[in-house]
């Protein structure tokens, strides 16, 4: 910590450096009126870099104290801002005659090339992570600090001459030395830039996503830096205001491409305050760069640098308008209305007949309005998470999943894939807010699949205990009323004929009679016992045969193996069938009725068809026979249907062979 301290001090330190050197030396141009002179022109180039890179480096190297390319921007503009400010000096003392004139103009002659060159050289060659790509590039880093020696040498003793309110020529003027090492300093850094650029458009080709983008800013920065470049040098009389502009902009570029990369990207890790903060300070040293520069054009053609001044702001105006829209895009991201998400998604809500539509619905919506790759809505169920639906698929990239909490609780997850390699916080915003409203639907769902699973806990111990009374009444009071009635009609037997007992014997056996009947009557109410001796097959031919008269011929059609596991499936399917067949008895005046029962994955597949005269179309509601059907169906969470017309009536249950209670 108390190294990350002393590293944020020393960074800090440099930007206060760049920064400061910048202002003093505008402030000294500008009080001394000296924008127009020929030695001032790259002036507004070099507070440019020295704001940019400044600004850039200190809040990287703030976040990531470790990383390299941090502290080249701060280095960059560090000693670009020394170089500027010994410039201005140059021309701020009053005789060329004075003292420690000659050694200013001598250092600043060639201070200024290191800054610019490492911006063509080095810095492609650690971009973006801030290392090089591989130990065979240090051989390329040694050249290039070998060439920017070379050509500093040659500055230094250049017989170039410093045009400002006077000219202050080079005290170490070597010609005849100069020359050489200036050709071959210069082909040696030109050299080393195209190898930095090759090597970057290498790495670009071979990157995918966000590291890709990031490449691309920096690419196309370079890219616009060589064009301008070939303008300048072969367009004859350019304006001056062009001129500069092109040569300030095409510098400023590098920077804001690392901050665009770094707000939009995540280059660096850094979190939300910190991007914004570069956006920030991005924007505002752009206005400036623009206005300082545009000043001082408009200086060298302008009578008064008052009007100059006057007609730089009214030209940064625009800029600033184009800067207002970039701020809020890097800042924010793409703009997302979480009310008009919320009143979309609420109207398909609305309109949705069947709750378990709604979490398809959500995800549509979702897909839609953010334009996301994929999202999907999982349940928090007591057997762990269930997927309610899916919209798009999952292409590899992050997914940002989202808690859905209602009263504390969670019931689910939201989870999406986003267009981009991450999630914006705007866009993650919505869905934090989006997962709050959809929250209480899914709880809804969980309530209904929780009451569902008992009422199907329910149905299974009822038919559990239907068939525990089915078995105790069939097989202990059955024979035992029908070994009572034997014993009756014995003692009858023994009687003398005219007895006055005999009378009241026989009305004992009508009465045992009748309760053996209604006995029969109770233990096929509450398990048919065909469904035992026969299982479902067999007890479903006895029913057909049973059914079946002159005017009506009940046909089966049903699968080899009808093993179902569940009583409760059991019972419902042949309830179902029972009740469909007493409807095409009663009311459809049908010649013909098939039943057919079939295994289908993990469903039972129960249809009765009839070729009667249909059923009224509000059956469904005031019928109840398909009331009774649908009941069944539901009980054991299956589905019932029916469709009717002039040729017939086709009832239809899907049932699942392990109910959700049973599994459990």
């Amino acid at each position: 910590m108390a190294g990350h301290q002393r590293g944020h001090g020393v960074a800090l330190a440099l930007a206060l450096l760049g920064l400061g050197t910048a202002v003093v030396s505008a402030v000294l141009t500008q009080a001394s009126d000296a924008w127009g002179y020929s030695a001032y022109d790259p002036v507004p180039l070099n507070i440019a870099v020295a704001v940019f890179f400044s600004s850039m480096g200190v809040l990287v190297i703030w976040h990531k104290p470790d990383n390299v390319l941090g502290w080249m921007m701060l280095g960059i503009a560090a000693w670009d801002g020394v170089s500027l400010l010994l410039t201005v000096l140059t021309g701020s003392f009053s005789s060329p005659a004075a003292p420690g004139v000659g050694a200013l103009m001598w250092v600043q002659s060639w201070l200024w090339a290191p800054p610019i060159w490492a911006i063509t050289t080095l810095l492609p060659m650690i971009y973006p992570d801030g290392r090089l790509p591989s130990r065979r590039w240090w051989w390329a880093v040694g050249l290039t600090v070998a060439g920017m020696a070379v050509y500093c040498v040659g500055l230094a003793f250049d017989d170039g001459d410093f045009a400002g309110r006077y000219t202050v020529s080079n005290p170490l003027t070597r010609p005849s030395l100069a020359a050489p090492l200036l050709a071959v300093g210069e082909y040696v850094l030109l050299f080393a830039t195209a190898l930095a650029v090759a090597g970057l458009v290498a790495r670009w080709l071979h990157a995918t996503g966000v590291r890709r983008r990031r490449m691309t800013l920096l690419l196309c920065a370079f890219a616009f830096g060589a064009v301008q470049a070939v303008v300048r040098d072969s367009a004859d009389g350019l304006p001056p205001l062009l001129d500069r502009g092109l040569e300030v902009l095409a510098f400023v570029l590098v920077p804001l491409a690392i901050a665009v990369a770094v707000t939009r990207d995540r280059l660096y890790d850094l979190d939300l305050a910190v991007r914004r903060a570069i956006v920030g300070v991005a924007a505002a040293g752009t206005l400036l760069a623009v206005y300082i520069g545009g000043f001082a054009v408009l200086a060298t053609a302008l009578p008064s640098s008052a009007l100059a001044g006057g007609v730089a702001g009214a030209l940064l105006f625009p800029v600033a308008s184009l800067l207002i829209g970039w701020v809020r895009s890097a800042s924010w991201g793409r703009r997302v209305d979480v009310v008009e998400l919320a009143i979309g998604l609420g109207t398909r809500m609305r309109n949705q007949l069947d709750a378990t539509e709604v979490p398809a619905a959500v995800c549509e919506q979702v897909v839609r309005s953010l334009r996301l790759r994929m999202a999907r809505l999982d349940l928090a169920t007591g057997a762990g998470s269930r997927r309610l639906a899916q919209v798009g698929t999952v292409s590899g990239a992050e997914l940002s999943t989202f808690e859905l909490r209602h009263r504390g609780v969670v019931v689910g997850e939201l989870t999406v894939e986003p267009p981009a390699e991450y999630l914006d916080e705007t866009m993650a915003q919505a869905l934090a807010s989006l997962a709050d409203q959809v929250a209480p639907v899914l709880a809804a769902l969980r309530l209904d699949e929780e009451l569902l699973r008992s009422r199907e806990q329910v149905v299974t111990a009822r038919e559990e205990e239907r068939s525990r009374l089915s078995r105790e009444l069939h097989d202990n009071v059955g024979p035992t009323l029908a070994g009572t009635r034997l014993q009756i009609e014995s003692v009858r037997g023994a009687l003398p004929p005219d007895s006055a007992g005999i009378a009241l014997l026989d009305r004992a056996v009508e009465s045992l009679d009748e309760a053996l009947r209604t006995l029969r009557r109770v233990v096929h109410g509450l398990r048919p016992p065909e469904l035992d001796a026969l299982g479902l097959s067999g007890a479903l031919k006895e029913l057909a045969v049973f059914l079946s008269g002159p005017s009506l011929r009940v046909e089966t059609t049903l699968a080899p193996d009808l093993a179902v596991p569940s009583k409760g499936v059991e019972v419902a399917a042949y309830r179902i069938v029972a009740e469909a067949l007493t409807n095409v008895v009663r009311h459809a005046q049908a010649t013909r009725a098939e039943i057919s029962v079939r295994l289908d994955g993990s469903c039972l597949l129960v249809e009765v068809t009839d070729d009667g005269v249909g059923v009224p179309t509000d059956a469904g509601k005031h019928g109840m026979g398909m009331r009774f059907m649908a009941q069944r169906a539901r009980e054991i969470a299956g589905e019932f249907s029916y469709r009717s017309g002039d040729e017939g009536t086709a009832v239809r249950a899907v049932l699942p062979l392990v109910t959700p209670a049973g599994r459990g």
